[in-house]
């Protein structure tokens, strides 16, 4: 299952590489309480030719909820923290604490993502669709799931992005 985990992952990288990316997904995180691993994958389950069901997701969703909660998120509070301590605080070695715990919370999403690849793979979940409809249909639906709706602009940039058109 490493090769299959691994694609999820190269994916992410590379629709994250794409400019303006990065920006919609921390809107995403940051208003609208997406996990952006989750929006990845919706994306990637939509490249592998599925649409996910609203059960199918929240299977997922409760698969990673626990390692969210009590490891990535704690992780990114720390890290955003130290971006500006307080003036008694060396700058120099709380940069370099960050950057330390910047390089665990990738780690620990990269762990997620795994996680989340191999669940996908051992269960089959999805109906098959060939359409990019899919990506659309799944990032809907996990948007109801948290109760908002994504903003259209955000959502047709990562599908651009997911499709490599961007």
């Amino acid at each position: 299952m490493a090769s299959e985990s691994a694609s999820f992952w190269e994916f992410s990288l590379t629709v994250y590489s794409k400019s303006g990316v990065p920006d919609a997904c921390l809107e995403l995180q940051d208003k609208h309480g997406a996990d952006v691993n989750i929006v990845l994958f919706m994306l990637w389950v939509a490249d592998q030719e599925r649409l996910l069901s609203a059960e199918d997701i929240s299977k997922i969703v409760g698969l990673v909820a626990g390692w969210q909660n009590e490891v990535v998120r704690p992780l990114r509070v720390a890290r955003r923290f130290l971006k500006a301590p307080a003036s008694e605080w060396q700058r120099e070695e709380t940069a370099a604490l960050r950057a330390r715990i910047k390089t665990d919370e990738l780690e620990a999403e990269r762990l997620q993502q795994s996680v989340m690849a191999n669940f996908f793979h051992a269960h089959s979940i999805g109906q098959a669709d060939k359409s990019h409809a899919a990506a659309l249909a799944n990032l809907k639906i996990y948007a109801a799931s948290l109760g908002v709706i994504f903003p259209e602009p955000i959502v047709s940039l990562l599908m651009k992005a997911a499709r490599r058109e961007i």
